[in-house]
């Protein structure tokens, strides 16, 4: 296998090689398109993505990160932003991903740190250290093969209670941010959810650029007596992985269960739309 390392969005040529890719990939992720080049929210360093192609340069796996110029950093354990294309040979793939990390490091780099959804059980072999999630770095997975209504069933009593009650009463709407309105409502409570937190809040062109990145992001709020009251955030690879990003809701509705609500319509959307997990 080969790899190519890019440092800006591809040629077309390539975009539709990588989607033919993503068709076809594992746990295929936002941050493993081509759009992680333009996303807002990538910070850390210049950002890069390797390709590594096989026969007839077909793509067998992509991986996407930023470089400091001394640490180069590709995810997170929560966010792997590491694909392999099903049924490809996983070892020789991540061999050719190793050799080129090592390339892009070059002589003056201190660390090369990249994180994947599955084991790579040769990865010391290529040179680097091999450890498995645990504690906090671990995280929920759905399979959303299993349909929305076994998926329900195998959450606590507690919550599937909790739900129900929110359904019933049917005091919230539940549904997709949609008016500039809404947006701003929303805004808003980002702010005054980060200011309670202690932590800066996203400026406002890149809020209202996520929103509008409708390919590959979804905002999903509730609404009481048609107020904006609470919101998650979503990425999402069509056919692949549905990433939980964020949530920001206002307090004094909380008994109202928001966000279990929207969790749960996020998940009923996310299976009727043929995402895997």
């Amino acid at each position: 296998m080969n790899f190519t390392i890019l440092d800006r969005y591809p040629d077309r040529e390539t975009d539709e090689r990588w989607s033919e890719f993503l068709a076809n990939a594992e746990m295929a992720t936002h941050y493993t398109t081509p759009d992680f080049f333009n996303d807002p929210f990538v910070r850390g360093g210049e950002r890069f993505a390797i390709l590594v192609t096989g026969t007839n340069n077909r793509i067998e796996a992509v991986l996407t990160g930023v470089d400091d110029g001394r640490v180069i950093e590709s995810g997170m354990a929560v966010r792997p932003q590491t694909a392999f294309r099903k049924g490809t040979n996983i070892d020789e793939a991540a061999k050719t991903l190793a050799s080129a990390l090592t390339k892009k490091s070059g002589e003056h780099g201190e660390l090369v740190r990249f994180y994947s959804w599955a084991a790579i059980d040769k990865i010391e072999e290529f040179g680097f250290a091999n450890q498995s999630a645990t504690g906090g770095d671990r995280i929920i997975m759905l399979d959303l093969s299993e349909g929305a209504d076994k998926i329900f069933k195998g959450f606590s009593q507690t919550r599937r209670n909790e739900i129900r009650k929110a359904i019933k009463h049917g005091e919230l709407e539940i549904k997709e941010l949609e008016t500039a309105a809404e947006l701003n409502e929303l805004y808003a409570i980002h702010l005054d959810w980060n200011m309670r937190k202690g932590t800066e809040p996203d400026v406002r062109d890149d809020f209202e650029f996520a929103f509008a990145q409708k390919d590959h992001r979804k905002v999903i709020i509730a609404k009481f007596e048609g107020k904006v009251i609470a919101s998650s955030y979503y990425r999402f690879c069509t056919g692949g992985v549905v990433e939980y990003a964020a949530n920001n809701s206002l307090v004094e509705f909380q008994k109202l269960r928001p966000n279990d609500l929207i969790a749960w319509r996020s998940i009923e959307w996310a299976c009727r739309s043929g995402f895997s997990h």
